[in-house]
C-alpha cells in the first residue's frame, strides 16, 4: 500500500511514519549517544568553550558548501518539479541564510573572511561530504534524500530537545539564537518534507536496498556524531599528532 500523507496528518519528531521510523530506530544508539556527548551538554548549558565552537562553526561553513552540491545534483535525478524547488531552495537558504549567520557568528570571534575561505577541512568532516556526494553523483533520488535527511533531522530534534532541556538558563545562554534557530517548526518542515517524500519513493523497493538505505542513514548518523565530537576535541586528523600541517596550504 502507497503512502497517504493526507491520511497520515503531520509528520512529527513523535508521529513518524513506517520507513522513517525504521530508520529512527536503526541508528537510536548513535542518536542518543550524539545527544549525551560533551559538545551538546556544553552547548545547552552555555558552558561550551569559544574555541570550540569557532572550530564547529568553520567546519560546518565548508560541510555546507558540499551539502548543497548534493542537493543540485539531486535535483538532476528527478523531473518532478516539487522535488526540484525543494533542492533549489535548500541551496538558496545555505547560501543566503546560514552562510551569512556563520559569517555574523564568526565576526564575533574574530575570525576573518579569508579564514573562513581557506579553513583546512577536517577528516571527519571530509569522510561525511565525501560519503554523501558519491551517493548524489552515483545513486538514485531515494538514496540521495535518505543520505541528507541526518544533518535535518538531527539538528531539529537535538535543538528542540536542548531548548526543552535547558529552558530555565537558556535567557544567558550564548549559544541561544543556534538553539532557537534548530528548535523551530520551519526548520523541522524540511525534515518532514524529506521524510515523506523518501515514506513514497520507497513503496515497491525491494527488501535488499532497503537495508541499503538504513545502511545509509545510520552512516549518516554516526558521522553527524564524528562531526560533533571533533569538533569539541579541535582535531583536524584521526589522531590529534597528525593535525600540525604548518606550512602548508588549506586543503
Amino acid at each position: 500500500m502507497s503512502f497517504d500523507a493526507a491520511s497520515f496528518g503531520p509528520i512529527t519528531l513523535n508521529h513518524l511514519p513506517p520507513f522513517a521510523t525504521r530508520l529512527r530506530e536503526a541508528a537510536d544508539r548513535v542518536w542518543e549517544e550524539g545527544y549525551r556527548q560533551p559538545f551538546l551538554r556544553e552547548l545547552g548549558a552555555g558552558t561550551l568553550a569559544r574555541e570550540r565552537f569557532a572550530f564547529y562553526l568553520l567546519q560546518d561553513y565548508r560541510y555546507l558548501n558540499d551539502y548543497a552540491k548534493v542537493h543540485a545534483l539531486a535535483a538532476t535525478k528527478t523531473d518532478d518539479l516539487d522535488v526540484m524547488r525543494f533542492m533549489a531552495n535548500v541551496q538558496n537558504s545555505i547560501f543566503n541564510v546560514e552562510s551569512q549567520l556563520h559569517r555574523t557568528y564568526m565576526a564575533g570571534y574574530g575570525v576573518t573572511e579569508q579564514e573562513m575561505d581557506t579553513v583546512r577541512q577536517s577528516a571527519f568532516a571530509r569522510a561525511y561530504t565525501s560519503n554523501i556526494l558519491a551517493i548524489a553523483y552515483g545513486n538514485p533520488l531515494v538514496d540521495i534524500l535518505v543520505a541528507v535527511l541526518p544533518c535535518a533531522w538531527v539538528y531539529a530534534d537535538y535543538g528542540q530537545r536542548l531548548a526543552a532541556e535547558f529552558a530555565d538558563g537558556l535567557d544567558g545562554n550564548p549559544y541561544r539564537s543556534w538553539i532557537e534557530m534548530y528548535r523551530t517548526d520551519e526548520f523541522w518542515s524540511g525534515s518532514a518534507w524529506l521524510i515523506e517524500h523518501i515514506e513514497r519513493l520507497v513503496d515497491g523497493l525491494d527488501e535488499a536496498h532497503r537495508r541499503k538505505l538504513v545502511d545509509i542513514f545510520v552512516t549518516g548518523v554516526e558521522h553527524e556524531y564524528m562531526f560533533w565530537a571533533s569538533a569539541y576535541d579541535m582535531h583536524y586528523s584521526w589522531r590529534p599528532e597528525w593535525d600540525d600541517r604548518s606550512g602548508e596550504p588549506a586543503a
